[in-house]
């Protein structure tokens, strides 16, 4: 919070007793005041050298840029093999059963034009932490960009995978 003090474009959103990223991720956009929003996780996994690019791809058009660790030049650095066996499954079901296009649409490092989630915003049921995988299902955003990154591990925090983070889209 000191942080935004200083800042004005800095916005710091607390909230007290809701769970969710998803949740949290919506309020943020909700808060927000530009064209453009951005999701990343704070935990230092996401590679923030690409940010620009995914910037850059919206002033050039499209409607969603993701940071994929799908493409070639992208991964992530020491995953066992049960979690990229579990990444594997969730990518191919959410492709196959939600028909996207995306090589990684359970990507958490993503912008989009702010039309694009207002085009689905009242449809959208939080839960769980994949938010891009409902926003693609529920908005259908024609012009996608994907910029591959290598997927860190985290210097922060814990991980918000559980039995019950599955996206809402698949229960």
């Amino acid at each position: 919070m000191d942080y935004a003090q200083n800042r004005p474009w800095v916005s710091v959103v607390r909230r007290v007793g809701e769970k969710g990223l998803s949740f949290s991720v919506l309020k943020g956009f909700e808060a927000a005041k530009g064209n453009y929003l951005g999701v990343m996780d704070a935990d230092l996994s996401h590679d923030e050298s690409i940010l620009p690019r995914l910037v850059k791809a919206l002033e050039d058009g499209v409607d969603l840029a993701v940071g994929s660790r799908r493409l070639p030049g992208g991964g992530a650095v020491d995953w066992p093999w049960y979690r990229h066996f579990a990444s594997s499954v969730a990518t191919g079901i959410a492709k196959y059963v939600l028909n996207l296009s995306l090589s990684d649409p359970m990507s958490g490092y993503f912008v989009l034009r702010r039309d694009v989630y207002e085009s689905c915003k009242h449809r959208l049921a939080p839960r769980g932490y994949k938010i891009l995988v409902e926003i693609c299902h529920k908005a259908r955003p024609r012009r996608i960009a994907e910029i591959p990154f290598i997927f860190k591990n985290r210097k922060e925090g814990y991980s918000k995978l559980t039995g019950r983070s599955l996206p809402s889209t698949f229960r």
